[in-house]
């Protein structure tokens, strides 16, 4: 992209009521079925108070009801210095950073109505964005002038949604995977770390001169209207733990820099890859840019590359934005965003709330679907590495003072009044004379523990104790028994925990429950679905096999009252009534493993499934897969092996075979400190008190024979008188 011109234009002059004003004219073709004229009320909080954390609440009447909107602040959408290109008559860029509000971009919902959703801004003056009150659509925008705060409530026509062709089918999303190059690289860390933390989707959006020119050559118009179709994305991607960051927004105001009088919209969307490739924005970090024209095509009114977010050559999506309603327009926008960070289309299967129209639907719908959230899901863990970036983040990075320890830094306290409060660390990040250190599990008052110092203990009989080496601050990594060491005398030690159904049913349900008969299992595993399964076969779910029931869903009984369960996890009982039996278990869902959530109710790896197998992925199998082979005589019957298989003695041997005397633990553990002695006063105690005890009971037991003996004597005495 050519150099910029800073300033320049007649944007920062005009940024407000003023420059939004145009004649208010009602079209029937706009995709509005009716409108009406409101004045929005802004309630005032009780006690007349300050808005907590720029909350806000508005009451106002939409088709004779009283509705009462709370809104919060939306963190994020905006950059913090939002960009703005646009073009003089002879094509120079001009680049600029107008003055926007901060909070002025909010989500809520609608008193009293479960189903609602509420997406505004007030950027430029008044409410602008849209309504959802269970299933009609709304959008309002403020009525300029007007010195009433009149704004106009449209009601969007009930299948305008739906009014919408992607033109992806299943085939060109196949060609589009084998052809895409320089795809991002598998991720190394786990789907916990990759999913379970908010994704950022940076967004650069491009508005054609065939809009432009159709909003009667209203620059502000045009940024409202891009702000708040962003707004209205960023809540569709919230359900998916991500946010849209606009970045910044371009406006082709002298002429279209790829061809749009074309036939067919996939080939608008070629030239506009070629046109982001040739044309970067330097210093700013886009993961993916969207082009708005102004018209329509017969093949599609969107396109986009599925995966193609993060991949220079394919990071863009375009669709249509014909008229003023720009409600329905963002959830399209959402749709092709959405193939840009490898969400395919819907399917029969897949289903949205009460509703199977979602967002990924063919034809455009509102709420990603359960489908949606595994395929974003493997999106994000076997790649899409740009969404990790936390906008505004690089401002904070390396330095001294963060509270991160960095290259070149002994220690990092924070701010020069946090490190007024640090015993060990000095606000230049160096530690003070004469501390060796000032965090770790094995520092101690600003010096590293003593060696021998346990610095992580045992979690239960398959995890192994840690020990500081009296050098480091660091305690050494976790470790624990090796996978297939005997537990519980049934049971075997599988990732530092003893498997066992009968620990998990007591676990989930409390301590009276219990493992249930097998005929629980096979009453849950009949058929295959959410609360009887063996896992997913694609996205559906897989029936277990007779083999296989006693790895499926967990079953207990003996449950005497439901517990409170994590969110999107059901409780379920079923009646085997052959026996009389409640089996109870959880159910499982697709969606759970992209919102990042732990299935409580599986049976665990590791766990017996009969002698000599154990459950591993949902099968139950012989119980050589842990490949365990820790044989006594490794460690001289002295110790165990950990999951390195490396042996951890008993107290008394050293490592590594335990055969000669030492304190114990293993060379991966850290060194076991000698256990103290116990001094001999302490040791007489325990034997002075067992020898007082048994005095005490023998003088009871012959004053309790003294009184039976003289209670006998005096029945007697009183028979002889009678």
């Amino acid at each position: 992209m050519g150099a910029a011109t800073p300033g320049g234009s007649l944007l920062l002059l005009c940024l407000g009521w003023g420059c939004l004003a145009q004649d208010f004219v009602f079209n029937p073709d706009s995709g509005f079925s009716s409108y009406e004229v409101v004045i929005p009320r802004q309630l005032v909080p009780r006690g007349g108070g300050p808005e907590v954390a720029g909350r806000v609440s508005y009451v106002l009447l939409i088709e004779g009801k009283k509705v009462i909107i709370h809104l919060r602040p939306k963190k994020l959408l905006l950059s913090r210095h939002l960009q703005v290109f646009t073009f003089t008559k002879d094509g120079t860029l001009v680049q600029d950073q107008p003055y926007i509000p901060t909070n002025c971009n909010f989500r809520g919902s609608v008193e009293g109505s479960p189903r609602s959703e509420a997406t505004l801004s007030t950027c430029f003056g008044g409410l602008r964005g849209m309504l959802r009150i269970e299933d009609s659509f709304y959008q309002i925008e403020p009525i300029q002038p007007s010195h009433n705060f009149e704004h106009v409530v449209y009601r969007l026509r009930d299948d305008g949604i739906l009014n919408f062709t992607c033109g992806l089918t299943d085939k060109e999303i196949d060609r589009q995977l084998r052809e895409l190059q320089n795809l991002p690289a598998p991720r190394t860390d786990s789907w916990r770390n990759s999913y379970i933390h908010q994704k950022y989707v940076e967004v650069m959006i491009i508005v054609d001169k065939t809009r432009f020119t159709f909003m009667r050559y209203n620059l502000t118009r045009v940024i409202s209207d891009t702000i708040v179709m962003a707004g209205i994305m960023d809540s569709f991607f919230q359900a998916l733990n991500a946010r849209i960051h606009l970045q910044g927004v371009e406006v082709w105001t002298d002429q279209s820099k790829v061809p749009v009088d074309v036939d067919q919209f996939i080939k608008v969307l070629e030239a506009f890859a070629k046109y982001r490739i040739n044309n970067p924005y330097p210093g700013m970090r886009i993961d993916i840019t969207h082009l708005y024209v102004q018209r329509w095509y017969r093949d599609a009114a969107g396109w986009a590359y599925v995966g193609g977010a993060c991949t220079p050559d394919s990071a863009v999506s375009t669709s249509v934005l014909r008229y003023d309603d720009v409600v329905t327009p963002s959830g399209w926008s959402a749709h092709e965003l959405g193939h840009g960070v490898g969400i395919h289309h819907d399917t029969d299967n897949c289903y949205c709330g009460r509703r199977r129209d979602c967002t990924m639907h063919r034809n455009g719908g509102h709420g990603f679907s359960n489908c949606s959230f595994v395929e974003y899901y493997n999106y994000v863990t076997q790649g899409g590495l740009c969404l990790d970036n936390i906008p505004g983040l690089p401002y904070t990075l390396k330095r001294c003072g963060n509270k991160v320890v960095e290259t070149g830094e002994e220690c990092d306290c924070g701010t020069i009044e946090q490190c007024k409060k640090d015993k060990c660390c000095q606000p230049n990040c160096k530690l003070k004379p004469g501390a060796q250190c000032n965090t770790g599990l094995c520092c101690t008052d600003c010096h590293f523990s003593p060696s021998g110092h346990v610095c992580r203990g045992t979690e239960n009989e398959c995890d192994l104790a840690e020990f500081c080496n009296g050098t480091s601050n660091l305690c050494p990594n976790d470790f624990y028994k090796q996978d297939g060491t005997p537990c519980r005398n049934t049971s075997h030690c599988y990732q530092k925990r003893c498997r066992d159904r009968f620990l998990q049913c007591k676990e989930i349900f409390g301590s009276g429950a219990r493992d249930a008969p097998y005929v629980c299992y096979e009453e849950v595993h009949r058929t295959a679905n959410r609360f009887g399964n063996c896992g997913m076969l694609g996205r559906r779910y897989k029936r277990c096999s007779e083999s296989n029931l006693l790895c499926g869903r967990l079953q207990c009984v003996n449950v005497k009252s439901v517990p409170k369960m994590p969110d999107h996890t059901a409780v379920i009982f079923s009646h085997v009534k052959k026996y009389n039996l409640r089996c109870w278990g959880t159910d499982f869902h697709a969606a759970m493993i992209a919102l990042g959530l732990r299935d409580e109710g599986v049976v665990r790896d590791g766990t017996p499934c009969g002698r000599g197998l154990v459950c591993i992925n949902r099968m139950c199998r012989n119980i050589s897969v842990l490949q365990y082979d820790c044989k006594p005589e490794k460690c001289n019957q002295r110790g165990v092996c950990n999951n390195l298989k490396n042996c951890h003695c008993n107290y008394g041997w050293a490592p590594p075979f335990c055969e000669n005397p030492g304190f114990g633990g293993s060379n991966d553990s850290g060194p076991p400190g000698k256990v103290e002695e116990i001094p001999k006063p302490v040791k007489v105690v325990p034997a002075m008190s067992i020898r007082l005890g048994l005095l005490l009971l023998l003088l009871v037991l012959v004053i309790l024979k003294e009184s039976l003996l003289c209670c006998g004597l005096k029945c007697c005495s009183q028979k002889t008188k009678i």
